[in-house]
């Protein structure tokens, strides 16, 4: 069956040229920035298991978005902002559901392969506002130029790297014992 049919796409169909290039691009992805893709949703305050459904979520998209025939220069970036975008609606249910019903908890633990230091840093990040503490994490874990994070966020690559420039500063006000 065709990508491009509209019908759902079974795992063990070949021969579709459109849908092997998807899948090789969704499976290169996954394995190389998977990760970082997930502790992106998580650095924007997404719960694990909530975090996992948006960056499956985002990578079907992207799968979907290939076997239509979209125009995707980048795919990494496109899927970062996808995430990102999917991540901002995870948190507005999530603000809905709170009205509703209290949570209790935390939000899991960071991996333990990380140095001290580094999770200091990001303990850190993670009390930036939440544009700063994006961009930082987009810029310095997921190696993304300011105008993909600009793209990303749906906002310049001037103010990307104007937030980022903020968040350093109060970064390091932070770190060297400053409020």
């Amino acid at each position: 069956m065709s990508c491009r049919s509209g019908q759902a796409v079974h795992a063990g169909t070949a021969g579709d040229p459109t849908r092997d290039a998807a899948v090789a691009v969704v499976a290169d992805l996954e394995q190389s920035h998977g990760q970082v893709l997930f502790g992106f949703v998580r650095r924007l305050g997404v719960r694990d298991d909530a975090a996992v459904d948006v960056v499956q979520e985002a990578l079907l998209k992207l799968f979907g978005a290939l076997c239509s025939g979209e125009p995707i220069q980048d795919a990494k970036s496109w899927t970062f902002h996808v995430a990102y975008r999917l991540a901002m609606d995870e948190h507005r249910r999530g603000a809905r559901a709170l009205r509703v019903v209290p949570t209790w908890g935390g939000q899991g633990d960071d991996d333990p392969a990380d140095s001290h230091e580094r999770r200091q840093v990001w303990t850190q990040v993670d009390l930036l506002p939440e544009r700063q503490r994006a961009v930082l994490y987009l810029r310095f874990r997921a190696d993304l130029p300011f105008e993909d994070i600009g793209a990303t966020m749906g906002i310049t690559s001037s103010a990307a790297r104007s937030h980022c420039t903020q968040a350093l500063a109060a970064l390091r006000r932070r770190l060297s014992g400053g409020s």
